[in-house]
């Protein structure tokens, strides 16, 4: 592989990077300095780290600006208007590298993941994409999973893809801006639609997802509403007849019907989601007026909720 060199936007030259990584951040002071270090202590060093802020309060510009200092390859970004949809939109359109890895502030990588993934993907044309396993770590230990691209239809069901696992190729595949939660479920859709065939997983656990009380993987009941609300919309984007996405949908509209009698949502936020549902929602509704379907849905859905993350 040659050396690119490309013109940054101070207008100097500079030896293009082959990995872009791309991390939104809002007030995190508390990690935004391990995550930033996490791809600075890779094995593989041809990247840069775009930290798109998203309007901080706290000291994190300054932590960032201070790491810009010590390393070239940090490159801090602000932005004026908020939503982590658009942070990564603007550091997809910045990106100067051949692969992107997305990695949230709160979370770091293990020091292999990008050069193996390189490794791979040069050597694999037809791989659009390679990813690791993720260890979640909470205050009651750690948790390892490992995404399961077996079933082309399994996307289409629920987000099998953690934000720090894969790295793919740069394409023009954009965030919707509208939606800051769940958001990557729906990118990834964009970007795969039903077939796998482009990704290629390994059991290497290759990033760590620290949950705590102060990030959204914490607030169940909104993610779980957002896993409802997400599905209709790649229901409505990408219709398929499928048995198996039929008897999930209608669970999901129990579940939702649940959500508004627990007083877990509003019913704005009802009426949203099960636009995208319509006639499943009719069936679901009549369901649950069944005592016994809503006492196992409540029961369901508040195991769910007592969850200290929520796991999709």
């Amino acid at each position: 592989m040659g050396i690119n060199i490309y013109r940054n936007n101070e207008g100097r030259f500079e030896v293009k990077p082959n990995v872009s990584v791309i991390i939104p951040v809002y007030n995190g002071e508390k990690t935004v300095e391990r995550a930033i270090r996490s791809c600075l202590n890779q094995t593989y060093q041809s990247l840069e780290v775009l930290a798109i802020d998203n309007g901080s309060v706290d000291q994190s510009v300054q932590i960032i600006e201070n790491l810009c200092k010590a390393d070239k390859r940090v490159k801090l970004v602000k932005l004026t208007k908020k939503g982590r949809s658009n942070a990564r939109n603007v550091g997809l359109d910045q990106a100067n590298g051949e692969f992107i890895q997305f990695l949230d502030a709160d979370d770091e990588l293990l020091p292999h993941k990008i050069k193996t993934a390189v490794n791979f993907l040069e050597s694999h044309a037809d791989c659009f994409a390679y990813g690791t396993g993720i260890e979640y770590m909470t205050n009651k230990g750690s948790i390892k999973r490992i995404p399961d691209t077996s079933n082309d239809i399994e996307l289409m069901i629920h987000n099998i893809f953690p934000i720090n696992t894969l790295i793919f190729r740069k394409n023009p595949i954009r965030f919707d801006r509208t939606i800051d939660f769940d958001e990557d479920w729906l990118y990834w859709v964009d970007l795969f639609k039903n077939n796998m065939s482009g990704v290629t997983m390994t059991s290497e656990i290759g990033a760590r997802v620290h949950v705590t009380g102060e990030n959204t993987m914490n607030d169940t009941s909104r993610m779980l509403y957002y896993e409802i609300l997400i599905r209709g919309i790649i229901r409505q984007k990408y219709p398929i007849s499928s048995g198996m996405l039929l008897k999930t949908d209608v669970k999901k509209m129990l579940m939702l019907n649940s959500l508004v009698h627990l007083g877990k949502i509003t019913n704005n936020q009802y009426d949203e989601a099960t636009k995208y549902f319509m006639r499943l929602n009719k069936v679901a509704k009549v369901l649950f007026m069944i005592p016994i379907v809503r006492q196992k849905t409540d029961q369901g859905v508040n195991g769910i909720l007592e969850k200290q993350t929520y796991q999709g």
